[in-house]
């Protein structure tokens, strides 16, 4: 039987297993780019960061910009190396540290050494797990912030009031984030009343950032929540979670009921948090910590528990370790498929130097962050867009040339981009659809770079509307 010291050590290297693979399936398959829509609109902010040292608005759009501290620490490992590669190596970091103070965390509420190993060990392979900490977004600095801050949090010294200053920068990070910091430390105070003095005031400074600083943002801008659309990783989910993992999960929650006397405050307040954490999508990946304790807990059971037939035991706990291999391998296999490739950010870097001064970039919603920041011009639309989405799928799908050139001059659009991609579903079933079958239109459209994956197109017709 493994020891503590040991479990730490086998921890740390199957972090190290586990975490560089999409990375290591990616660059197998000659894909040199680092992956995810969203990687590169923080990338973008962190450049932006690295070379003025301040960013009040966005460049490309000149509206208000509001500060993430992940930009911030971004930019700062951006200063030391080239950002494309701190976007691939930051999250990884940022995992390592996670899965450590998750560890001691447990150490620190009398978590045996054992159980804490199999929860980790659950942590470390779940795919959700894979995700927040291979691509580069605020939920590895948001999931790292928790961790961190709970561990301080729970020190029976003074110490604990250096987590005021963690669950406050991880509050700067979302309006989501603040408010799952509250309600995790009131689930925590439930169980250990002692405790709530410290809660009231983590309370009032949160509620300080609340009104001063994202209050302010959002009535200016709005409020719009990004997430991912399916829950379950197995069917296709990148913030989701395996089937395996729920099962497995649903079994824990058996083995550790019987202390529901005990607990009963505890295990109401984890049911109800995990059923508004499938309400807002954004809060799975702290749910995920909660699945991988009820899931761990019931591998560590199985490990643990008393067999008749020792063999039977033994293929149990190889079906389960199988199991979770699977899980990791299939999916750090999607992640590693995910966009850009080398073609397209050779197609986006060419539309940057011949693309004018004014005028929007039309591309998928999908593809707004990649021209953003490849291409160095402002889209129409992108993943966080909240206008314009419905105006740029009636061009998408138009077959009126009258309309389409409307549309184009209304709205300052000068490019578009076309990819393989998009002929798969993502905006046509197949070619000569829509707005595709319009740029067959030599007196509107004019072809200005091509590849064999994608195609730039700029919109040429200086005719009047009613042409």
């Amino acid at each position: 039987m493994i020891d503590n010291k040991q479990s730490v050590i086998i921890l740390f290297f199957i972090v190290l297993f586990i975490l560089p693979l999409p990375y290591f399936f990616r660059f197998a398959n000659d894909n040199n780019v680092f992956m995810g829509s969203e990687s590169h609109y923080h990338a973008r902010m962190a450049s932006e960061i690295i070379q003025t040292g301040w960013v009040a608005e966005d460049p490309l759009y000149g509206r208000k910009y509001k500060p993430n501290p992940y930009h911030f620490l971004l930019a700062g490992i951006g200063l030391l190396i080239p950002v494309e590669f701190a976007s691939i190596v930051l999250p990884v970091v940022l995992g390592l540290l996670s899965v450590l103070f998750l560890y001691l965390f447990f150490s620190s509420i009398n978590f045996k050494y054992l159980r804490s190993f199999f929860v980790l060990f659950v942590f470390i392979f779940s795919p959700m797990f894979i995700s927040v900490f291979s691509l580069s977004t605020p939920r590895a600095l948001a999931v790292f912030l928790l961790i961190l801050g709970m561990f301080l949090f729970v020190k029976k010294s003074k110490i604990w009031l250096f987590s005021l200053l963690i669950f406050a920068v991880l509050a700067l990070i979302g309006i989501l984030d603040l408010f799952i910091v509250l309600i995790i430390l009131f689930m925590y105070c439930l169980h250990n009343k002692k405790n709530f003095g410290r809660f009231y005031v983590c309370f009032f400074v949160l509620f300080l950032i609340l009104i001063g600083f994202h209050l302010p943002f959002y009535f200016i801008q709005g409020i719009s929540f990004y997430s991912s659309d399916k829950i379950l990783s197995d069917l296709g989910g990148i913030y989701g979670f395996s089937v395996f993992s729920l099962l497995l999960s649903i079994i824990g929650l058996f083995f550790v009921w019987r202390y529901k006397k005990r607990l009963y405050r505890l295990y109401l307040s984890m049911i109800m948090l995990l059923i508004v954490c499938f309400m807002f999508r954004l809060w799975l990946v702290y749910a995920n910590i909660f699945i991988s304790i009820l899931a761990g807990s019931a591998f560590y059971v199985l490990y643990v528990k008393k067999w008749h037939l020792r063999r039977l035991r033994g293929f149990a706990l190889l079906v389960i370790f199988c199991g979770f291999l699977f899980a990791a391998l299939s999916h750090a296999v999607v992640l590693s498929e995910l966009p850009p490739n080398d073609d397209l950010v050779n197609c986006l870097e060419q539309a940057s130097g011949f693309f004018p001064e004014s005028g929007l970039f039309l591309t998928s919603a999908k593809d707004g962050f990649f021209a953003e920041f490849w291409a160095e011009k402002p889209v129409f639309v992108n993943e966080f867009s909240t206008v314009n989405v419905g105006i740029a799928e009636t061009i998408w799908n138009s077959v009126d040339i009258r309309e389409t050139r409307k549309l184009f001059k209304e709205n300052n659009i000068s490019y578009i981009l076309i990819h393989k991609d998009m002929f798969a579903g993502n905006i046509w079933d197949k070619k000569d659809q829509g707005l595709h079958f319009l740029l067959g239109n030599s007196e509107t459209f004019k072809r200005r770079y091509h590849n064999e994956y994608c195609e730039i197109w700029k919109f040429s017709y200086n005719g009047g509307l009613n042409g």
